[in-house]
């Protein structure tokens, strides 16, 4: 639960190579979350170098700081049921808690249903069209401390109806 509580979202990074075996393991994360029929609809695009990383930070205002981060992996999906996004979602999830169980920083960078953003990230990085960009997520080692999350909203709890 500790990874649950202390992982948000970092946007600065130090200067420090991520290992590929670090790389492999958040990536492995990903690969062993629940997806609808066990479809696995996810494939990833692995980006280290910096001309690359630079054009991703040009995609919108709020991806700037993928041009400071070691690794930048791109998380795409074949349409194989209408539960893709979910799946992704849920592959997402598992590898940002196991960047911060690594110790490694990371930020969460939507892109789907942009189709600007997509096709932006699907010329950079050459993918086919039959392949959708869901979202990137930067990886580094922190540059940044932030305080742990100690959320619990009551009001936003029902029981047995939404009343």
């Amino acid at each position: 639960m500790e990874e649950i509580y202390v992982r948000r979202s970092i946007r600065k990074y130090l200067d420090k190579e991520i290992s590929d075996e670090d790389v492999k393991k958040i990536l492995k994360a990903g690969m062993n979350a629940p997806t609808a029929r066990n479809l696995k609809p996810f494939e990833f695009v692995v980006v280290r170098n910096k001309n690359t990383l630079l054009k991703l930070s040009e995609m919108k205002k709020n991806s700037y700081f993928a041009k400071d981060s070691n690794v930048t992996i791109v998380l795409l999906a074949r349409e194989l049921s209408d539960y893709w996004q979910q799946d992704l979602g849920a592959v997402s999830e598992n590898m940002l808690l196991e960047a911060t169980r690594l110790g490694i920083g990371s930020c969460w960078v939507g892109i789907t249903p942009n189709e600007n953003y997509e096709n932006y990230v699907r010329d950079v990085l050459c993918i086919p069209k039959d392949i959708r960009v869901f979202s990137f997520m930067t990886l580094g080692y922190p540059g940044e401390e932030k305080q742990p999350n100690d959320n619990y909203y009551e009001e936003k709890v029902h029981y047995e109806m939404f009343l």
